[in-house]
C-alpha cells in the first residue's frame, strides 16, 4: 500500500512540476523563436518533447543547460550581444533555434520614466547595442526631461518620441518704421555785375548757363572756392534783385524742408510645432554679374528677392511656452547708391533685419528689437574774416542745419490656434464692399469711391483663435 502511495505521489508531484507557470521572460507572441533577455538574467524556455541535444553559437554570450525536467532548458545571458539556441531531438524531427538578444537591465530605466510621465509612459526596448525609447507624451517639456534620463544609459539612444496632439502656432508680426528728415537753409550773397546776373543766378542749377561775367568770377574765386556764396540756395528758393545804378546784384535763398516716411508691415503666419514656416512679399529684382573669360566679358543675371521676408519656427513647450526661432527682414531697391556694371545699373538695397529666439506665452507680445536714431549736421560756408562781422556778416556766408530721426520697432505675438469651423470663416478682404461711386458721385461731385462702404461685417473670430 505505501509503495503505490509513493508512486501515486511521485506521478503527481512530476504533473504539477510540468503544469506550473515557467520563470517571466521575453517572448514575442508574434515571434516565439526570439528570446528577449536581460544581461546576468536567466529565463526557462519548455520543448515540446525531451532534446537530444542543445547548443549555443556564441558560448560568450549565452549559456543554455537542462534543468530537472527533461524538456525544460535554462537560457542565460553573460554579456551583450546576439546569438542562437539550436535544441535537437534526434532523428527525423525538425530542430529549434532560437534568436537570442542580451541586452542591459532597463528595469531601473523604465521605473524613472515612469515617475516623470503621467499616464502612459513611453515603451522601452533595446535595439542592438541602442536603447529605443519610443511613445508619446504630453508636450515638449516632459519629452526633454525623458531624453536626458534616457542619456545617462545611452548617449546615442534612438529617440522615437513624439508630443500628443497637433499643436499649431500662429506668429503675428509687427513691424513700424517712421523717419523724419529736416532741412534748414539760409544764404544772403551780393555780387556786382551787370543786368544779366540776377536772371542767371536765380535760373535752376541744372539749366543755368555758364557764367564769364569778370567782375562775377573775381569774386567767385574771392569765395575760396566753396561754390556756395554767390549761388542759390540748392533745392530751396531764391529771391534776387538788382540796383542799376551802381550794378550790385543781391541773391537771397532760404530752404525750409520737412519729410515724413512710414513704414508698416504686419505679417502673419501659421506652422505646425517644431516645423518651419516661411512668408514672402515683395519680389524679385535681376541682378548683372559679369564674368570675364577668353578676352570676354559674360554678364550672368541672378535674382535677389526684396520686400518682406518672414520664416519662423514654432516649438510648444508645457504650460502653453510657445518656444520661436524668427527672421524678419524688409528690403527694398535703393537707387539713388546703385551702381554700373558693364553699362547696367546695379541698385543697392535698404535692409532692415532681425533674428531672435525667444520663449513666452501664448498671446503674449514681445518687442524683439527697436531703434531710434537721430543725426545731425551744420554747415556754414562764406568768406574769410567778413563772414564774422556782426550783422554784417550774415550778407557774406551760407549757412545749412539738417536733421534726420528715425524710430523702428519689431513686436511679435505667438498664439496657440486652431482652424476655423465653417460659421466662423471671416469674409475676404474686398468682398464685403462695394465703393464704385454712383453716377452723381462721380460726376457731380468727382468722387473716386464711395465712403462708408463697407456692407457687412465678419460675424465670426477674426483670424486663428484657440
Amino acid at each position: 500500500m505505501s509503495a503505490l502511495l509513493f508512486r501515486f505521489a511521485l506521478l503527481a508531484g512530476i504533473f504539477c512540476a510540468a503544469a506550473a507557470p515557467t520563470e517571466a521572460f521575453a517572448v514575442d507572441e508574434e515571434r516565439p523563436d526570439w528570446l528577449d533577455i536581460e544581461l546576468g538574467k536567466s529565463l526557462v524556455i519548455t520543448t515540446p518533447r525531451v532534446p537530444t541535444a542543445i547548443a549555443i553559437t556564441d558560448p560568450e554570450v549565452a549559456v543554455a543547460v537542462t534543468l530537472g525536467v527533461a524538456n525544460k532548458i535554462q537560457v542565460q545571458g553573460t554579456s551583450i550581444g546576439t546569438t542562437d539556441l539550436v535544441v535537437q531531438f534526434g532523428p527525423g524531427v525538425a530542430p529549434l533555434i532560437y534568436e537570442i538578444t542580451v541586452h542591459r537591465d532597463l528595469s531601473d530605466l523604465v521605473r524613472r520614466i515612469d515617475s516623470i510621465v503621467e499616464g502612459e509612459p513611453p515603451r522601452v526596448y533595446p535595439l542592438g547595442e541602442r536603447i529605443v525609447v519610443e511613445g508619446s507624451v504630453d508636450d515638449l517639456d516632459t519629452l526633454e526631461q525623458v531624453a536626458l534620463v534616457s542619456r545617462i544609459y545611452d548617449d546615442d539612444f534612438v529617440n522615437l518620441m513624439q508630443v500628443r496632439g497637433d499643436h499649431q502656432v500662429q506668429l503675428e508680426v509687427v513691424f513700424a518704421e517712421v523717419s523724419r528728415t529736416a532741412a534748414r537753409s539760409l544764404g544772403f550773397n551780393m555780387l556786382y555785375g551787370d543786368r544779366s546776373l540776377a536772371a542767371t543766378l536765380q535760373a535752376p542749377a541744372s539749366t543755368r548757363p555758364s557764367l564769364t561775367n569778370p567782375q562775377l568770377l573775381e569774386v567767385m574765386t574771392s569765395n575760396v572756392g566753396s561754390g556756395s556764396i554767390g549761388t542759390p540756395v540748392v533745392g530751396g528758393y531764391s529771391l534776387g534783385a538788382y540796383i542799376s545804378q551802381i550794378n550790385l546784384v543781391a541773391i537771397l535763398g532760404t530752404l525750409d524742408d520737412y519729410k515724413v516716411g512710414k513704414i508698416l508691415a504686419q505679417p502673419t503666419l501659421v506652422a505646425l510645432s517644431g516645423q518651419k514656416s516661411e512668408f514672402l512679399s515683395g519680389g524679385t529684382i535681376p541682378i548683372p554679374t559679369p564674368q570675364g573669360g577668353a578676352g570676354q566679358t559674360v554678364v550672368t543675371i541672378t535674382y535677389r528677392d526684396y520686400g518682406v521676408n518672414l520664416w519662423f519656427i514654432p516649438t510648444v513647450l508645457a504650460g502653453d511656452v510657445i518656444d520661436v526661432q524668427m527672421y524678419l527682414e524688409i528690403s527694398e531697391p535703393d537707387y539713388a547708391n546703385s551702381v554700373r556694371v558693364s553699362g547696367l545699373d546695379v541698385p543697392a538695397f535698404t535692409v532692415r533685419k532681425s533674428q531672435n529666439h525667444l520663449r513666452m506665452e501664448t498671446g503674449m507680445t514681445f518687442a524683439v528689437a527697436g531703434l531710434l536714431s537721430e543725426k545731425s549736421s551744420f554747415a556754414r560756408v562764406g568768406i574769410p574774416w567778413i563772414q564774422w562781422i556782426p550783422v554784417v556778416g550774415s550778407l557774406f556766408r551760407t549757412i545749412s542745419h539738417d536733421r534726420e530721426e528715425t524710430e523702428v520697432v519689431i513686436y511679435v505675438t505667438p498664439r496657440l490656434v486652431r482652424p476655423l469651423a465653417p460659421g466662423e470663416v471671416p469674409p475676404a478682404p474686398g468682398t464685403t464692399e462695394n465703393n464704385n461711386p454712383s453716377d452723381v458721385e462721380l460726376y457731380l461731385f468727382g468722387m473716386n469711391h464711395r465712403p462708408n462702404s463697407r456692407t457687412a461685417e465678419p460675424t465670426g473670430a477674426v483670424g486663428l483663435k484657440r
